[in-house]
């Protein structure tokens, strides 16, 4: 019955979308551990303002963004994992599901409640969290059956080999690290092994009598292609001095999204250098080949709406900010697109640029770049902020009190 009713919602998706997501709302009920699936329905971010006339943020999720966001991993040559960290809403798991990312990159017990709740085993989930605790580790092999693990350091390959009970059927992969140069976000000062290490504990996984593997991952919001084809060059390394036989190579995520002002490669160049890379190890015809993209796959499909609640000189006061869905663009280097809508006038066609504050008592609750408005923004107009898909939601506070909690879909 309840693969009925998902095969009946889908088939909404190409003649009708917004009646599809009120089919699709209906057709996963409370069971699956969500009060919904589906957001309710508007057909652009302007409906949104005009209809809610909203005085709390407003979240808005563009499927089919995701969609086409996930046509562009097509041509990687392996299995795409989403990384759930990155937005785990629940409409947003769903409709990658349905445009073919079957496969999560989870951290966290609760990550992979989420998607065994949504999908149960028709998803592949691989715990990729290179530090995990033991209770995490055993409950994830016994009672989700994960048998897919990353790790960086002897104690944690030991953690895993005792709670994830027999090694017959595991496979560990050893986190890299890379040098991350070029990424905004560098992920190599907390997690990855050096190349001597990373020897040492794939003939130590191979002793034990499980699968080994190896991974890396370059950063987040990387800038440069050639950053996989170094760090696939240190895979060489590594794999030629261990001598074991490689299951697995996971290429990470880091893959960027097209925020302005950052100069970035189109998606094609990162595939090309991956590959090129890949094929350049030789490695057996049965190792498989991962990526875990997150921002890559939802940045562009998330929209706030804010609205302002004061200005003062060149500064505006909204009611979002850092400690909210705007966490990210408190570094000075994060920008996205801004539109001003107004009700019941016009703005003026001149632009300024306007230190944006939010809404908590915190001093540190301020953007790190400024937006560029019409120069008559007033107190009650709204804001757009487009490209806010990736860590907006996951990385919300209730600082304060404060809470954006208000989701749609836009179609």
């Amino acid at each position: 019955m309840f693969a009925e009713r998902e095969t009946t919602a889908r088939a909404q998706l190409s003649s009708a979308p917004i009646e599809y997501l009120n089919r699709l709302k209906a057709a996963f009920p409370a069971s699956l551990g969500h009060e919904s699936v589906a957001p309710p329905a508007y057909e652009s971010v302007t409906h949104v303002v005009e209809q809610l006339q909203p005085s709390e943020p407003v979240f808005c999720i563009n499927p089919r963004e995701l969609c086409a966001a996930t046509r562009q991993f097509s041509s990687f040559p392996g299995r795409i994992l989403y990384a759930v960290k990155c937005n785990p809403n629940p409409f947003v798991l769903k409709t990658l599901f349905d445009a073919g990312i079957t496969d999560f990159d989870v951290a966290s017990l609760n990550e992979i409640r989420l998607i065994d709740g949504l999908f149960g085993r028709a998803a592949g989930q691989f715990f990729n969290n290179p530090v995990k605790s033991r209770p995490a580790i055993r409950s994830a092999s016994s009672d989700f059956g994960i048998r897919f693990f990353t790790a960086d350091s002897i104690a944690e390959v030991d953690k895993i080999l005792n709670e994830a009970e027999s090694p017959r059927d595991l496979l560990i992969a050893v986190r890299l690290s890379t040098a991350g140069k070029d990424a905004r976000y560098v992920l190599s000062t907390k997690f990855g092994a050096e190349v001597n290490e990373a020897v040492m504990l794939l003939q130590y996984i191979q002793r034990s009598g499980a699968k080994a593997g190896i991974s890396f991952h370059v950063g987040s919001q990387c800038l440069s292609p050639q950053a996989f084809s170094n760090a696939l060059a240190q895979v060489g390394k590594v794999v030629r001095k261990a001598g074991v036989p490689i299951n697995v190579l996971n290429v990470g995520g880091g893959f960027p999204a097209p925020y302005p002002g950052d100069k970035t490669r189109n998606l094609d160049y990162y595939l090309s250098h991956i590959i090129h890379g890949w094929r350049d190890l030789n490695l057996p015809l049965n190792c498989l080949l991962l990526c875990e993209p997150g921002r890559g796959l939802v940045a562009t499909a998330g929209t706030v709406i804010l609205q302002v609640i004061n200005r003062h000189d060149g500064a505006i006061f909204v009611n979002d900010g850092v400690f909210g869905t705007l966490q990210e663009l408190g570094h000075p280097k994060e920008s996205r697109p801004t539109k001003l809508h107004r009700r019941g006038g016009s703005t003026s066609q001149r632009m300024a640029k306007f230190k944006v504050y939010g809404p908590t008592c915190d001093s540190n609750d301020v953007l790190g770049a400024p937006f560029t408005l019409p120069e008559d923004v007033q107190e009650g107009d709204w804001i757009e902020v487009g490209m806010m898909g990736a860590y907006s939601l996951s990385m919300r506070t209730a600082f304060n009190g404060f809470h954006t909690d208000n989701i749609v879909a836009i179609q």
